[in-house]
């Protein structure tokens, strides 16, 4: 005799999935870390770098500048992981001390991936040059 399965979705009040990811600009649009029509009130941010699905990043505005950076790690320099690999990721940014994005042209942001090393330290290595990356959002 076969047993019947029997599948079910629980509603949870307040927890939502969030939507789908869409293109919804790119980085010359971001003004004060927020993209037109699409408030981070309301959308999660994404990038597809190195992915080929969005991953969500975030905007930090602090002191100098912007940088968008994906939230959660994932494996970089890791050409031949039997060797080792990093956690890190991609950083944009525009409008820093750094010298090197002030060569980027208007719309344009500066490069680079970071890797997290020894002690929790975070460090920048090379770069892509300067960048107009489209964005994503998805409703939250």
């Amino acid at each position: 005799m076969k047993s019947a399965v029997v599948l079910s979705m629980l509603a949870v009040p307040g927890v939502s999935m969030a939507g789908e990811w869409f293109p919804c600009g790119n980085l010359g649009q971001l003004s004060n870390c927020q993209i037109p029509n699409f408030p981070n009130t309301r959308y999660d941010y994404g990038i597809a770098y190195n992915v080929q699905s969005p991953i969500p990043v975030v905007c930090v505005t602090w002191n100098v500048g912007y940088r968008v950076h994906n939230k959660d790690p994932y494996f970089v320099y890791s050409d031949n992981p039997a060797s080792g690999v990093s956690w890190g990721g991609f950083v944009f940014y525009t409008g820093t001390l750094a010298p090197d994005d002030d060569g980027c042209l208007s719309g344009t942001w500066r490069h680079r991936y970071w890797r997290l090393g020894p002690n929790n330290v975070i460090s920048t290595h090379d770069s892509n040059g300067c960048v107009n990356q489209p964005l994503y959002c998805r409703a939250l």
